[in-house]
């Protein structure tokens, strides 16, 4: 007999064993070692467009990179930068770019506008530079996502979205990207739990962490 994916007779330490993979993985972010709140760093602390003398090779977009341009508010300084370096895409933004086609008010007049240039700008995303997470990503994302909830507070709906900048952030530092943002807060965050991730921030404006 079997119950579930084990069998009925195997030890209880057997069913409860974690793969080698899995404990690397625990051992890479130590979540048992992170018990404070985290508190956010300086801006002098930080890689922004403009200020930082790296320039990486390769960017991930964020879902803010995309809204910004369309919407004309992503900075000049930037452009040089998006020009430069190679661009990749993830299902992630994606799906967020789509939920607003769901979200927004049919009857709204402009609603057909917006989602034909979302439309657009999910169209130009080529397949071949855009980066689906793994099993190995969803694992990593799943423990950082985690961590931040519990040493935030983070609610339910604050843990969905930190679950999906989890997953950029770590598809980027598994495939040498640097994720592109104006989320100062939760990449932040992000990058005090894991510094190997490479992250390079953008303001808008008046952009104040909230």
């Amino acid at each position: 007999m079997r119950i579930g994916c084990f069998p009925a007779g195997a030890p209880l330490i057997a069913r409860l064993s974690l793969s080698s993979d899995f404990q690397g993985t625990l051992r890479r972010l130590k979540p048992d070692k992170h018990r404070a709140q985290l508190k956010p760093r300086s801006e002098s602390d930080m890689e922004f467009i403009g200020t930082t003398r790296q320039r990486p090779a390769k960017l991930l977009y964020d879902t803010t990179v995309y809204i910004d341009i369309l919407q004309g508010r992503f900075p000049q300084q930037g452009e040089a930068i998006l020009r430069a370096t190679e661009a990749w895409h993830s299902p992630v933004t994606e799906a967020e770019l789509a939920a607003t086609c769901g979200l927004l008010d049919p009857a709204h007049p402009r609603t057909r506008e917006i989602v034909e240039q979302v439309g657009a700008v999910i169209d130009r995303r080529t397949s071949y530079r855009t980066i689906p997470p793994d099993s190995e990503i969803w694992r990593v994302a799943g423990i950082l996502s985690g961590m931040l909830a519990r040493t935030q507070g983070y609610g339910k709906e604050q843990r969905r979205r930190v679950l999906n900048d989890a997953l950029l952030f770590e598809t980027a530092r598994k495939h040498g990207c640097a994720v592109l943002t104006r989320n100062l807060i939760d990449f932040d965050l992000l990058q005090q739990l894991d510094p190997s991730g490479h992250v390079m921030f953008y303001t808008i404006g008046t952009d104040k962490r909230g």
